[in-house]
């Protein structure tokens, strides 16, 4: 007879397989308007195993003296032969750092295979997609997303924008002029990016495909997005990892869901990738049924190796700490509460309560709630700077849920310390002298 539901989920299915190293690549038949800063990527496919792409020129007389300067380079535009040498999977290809949410970043070490598997389930997303559009990316430029998201668009052949600047006034004239069909950034950047929605003309209007990572997204930000697109029932992506293990899960939300009432969980962060595997446990390291919070756990192939200057890190057949508190659903869908060390008394999560109260406060542009002195506090910033009325924070920290001694310390949004991703670093929001 079968148990109860228990907390652990594991979806079926492999990892796709490599490709075979390509030899030739071809300039895509795909358009762009000329100057217009936009990579396009021919159909070109990378092996996992593969060194960094050498590319020979066929036609030597066409390199530019820029070109002649560095052996093998050539013209963007110019056909060229790819050399690809294999690699060993164990071999250290990629060092990158987690965000520093919780402190100081690490150093992360990932080998071929471990980059791979950060790759191969964002690959699969994109592939069973249709999506032939520009794919627009607002991210850290030395974040292992950027890495991962880079070897994806070229994989898969994505005429691809990178946007370097987080600021309201560039990402909102950059949308105009390239129209992008797919936009990922990370979830404080849409955050600040809602006000955007409500310009003429609407930045947001061509966008198919919202993509997000790093948090969960908030409710509020989730639906302005998607009531900003023209498209007939755009969808948000979104996926729960971190730096030391890639891409865990994956959540896809239509327009159409929420626009469903009782449909939409904001704390849901979706279902195991093919080939990942999740529990919930005490802390005793005992798995927890379904529906019970505690720590999120998982074993992935994308794991990082080793971290620099650090002790060795167990195997990949080893559960990962994800540093979580959350739940599996008997449908195995992760909910997502809090980070351990961000956990506030009297608080069952601080992630579901800021939701709430940016949905009853539209005038918040961020709030984060923190322990000060062992009491829970909510720091917030307002679109116009104007403290929050005290009736109607009343009103909103009951439907939040939080106790009725809750401070709030208003601040203005760029006295928020952030990480390089945009996190907020929650820990360096209390005041001088006091303890969380």
């Amino acid at each position: 007879m079968a148990g109860p539901p228990c907390a652990r989920t594991r979806l079926g299915g492999r990892l796709p397989a490599p490709r075979p190293p390509c030899v030739t690549s071809r300039p895509s038949s795909r358009t762009t308007p000329t100057g217009c800063g936009v990579r396009e990527c021919g159909r070109a496919r990378w092996s996992p195993w593969s060194s960094p792409i050498t590319s020979t020129s066929r036609r030597s007389s066409a390199r530019s003296s820029a070109s002649a300067r560095w052996a093998g380079a050539v013209q963007l535009s110019e056909p060229a032969t790819h050399q690809v040498t294999r690699r060993s999977g164990s071999d250290r290809t990629l060092i990158t750092h987690s965000s520093g949410t919780t402190g100081k970043p690490k150093l992360l070490v990932h080998t071929v295979d471990s980059l791979y598997a950060h790759v191969a389930p964002q690959m699969g997303v994109v592939q069973s997609l249709d999506h032939a559009g520009i794919s627009a990316k607002c991210l850290s430029f030395v974040h292992v997303r950027m890495s991962s998201g880079l070897l994806t668009v070229l994989n898969t052949g994505l005429p691809f924008l990178g946007i370097s600047s987080p600021d309201p006034a560039p990402a909102r004239e950059a949308l105009l002029r390239y129209r992008p069909e797919a936009l990922e950034a990370q979830p404080n950047m849409f955050l600040r990016w809602e006000a955007l929605a409500r310009e003429t003309p609407n930045p947001f209007s061509s966008v198919e495909r919202f993509i997000s990572s790093f948090d969960a997204i908030h409710p509020r930000t989730l639906r302005t997005l998607l009531e900003a697109s023209d498209r007939p029932d755009p969808t948000f992506v979104q996926a729960y990892g971190q730096t030391e293990t890639g891409p865990v899960t994956l959540l896809i939300t239509t327009r159409s869901d929420i626009r469903e009432p009782g449909r939409f969980n904001s704390r849901d962060v979706g279902t195991a990738f093919p080939g990942m595997e999740i529990r919930v446990v005490d802390d005793t390291g005992a798995q927890l049924p379904a529906g019970t919070p505690g720590h999120i756990e998982v074993r992935t192939p994308a794991r990082a190796e080793s971290m620099i200057g650090r002790p060795p890190l167990p195997n990949r057949d080893t559960w990962w700490p994800m540093g979580d508190i959350g739940a599996l659903t008997p449908e195995g869908h992760v909910e997502l509460h809090d980070r351990q060390v961000d956990r506030v008394p009297g608080v069952p999560s601080t992630l579901r309560a800021e939701d709430v109260l940016l949905d009853e406060l539209p005038e918040l542009a961020e709030v984060v709630i923190i322990a000060v002195e062992g009491k829970a506090t909510a720091v917030v910033a307002t679109a116009d700077g104007k403290p929050v009325d005290d009736d109607r924070w009343r009103h909103a920290r009951g439907r939040a849920g939080l106790p009725e001694n809750t401070g709030v310390d208003h601040r203005p949004w760029d006295e928020f310390p952030l990480t390089g991703t945009m996190k907020v670093r929650r820990h360096r929001l209390l005041p001088h002298g006091t303890t969380g």
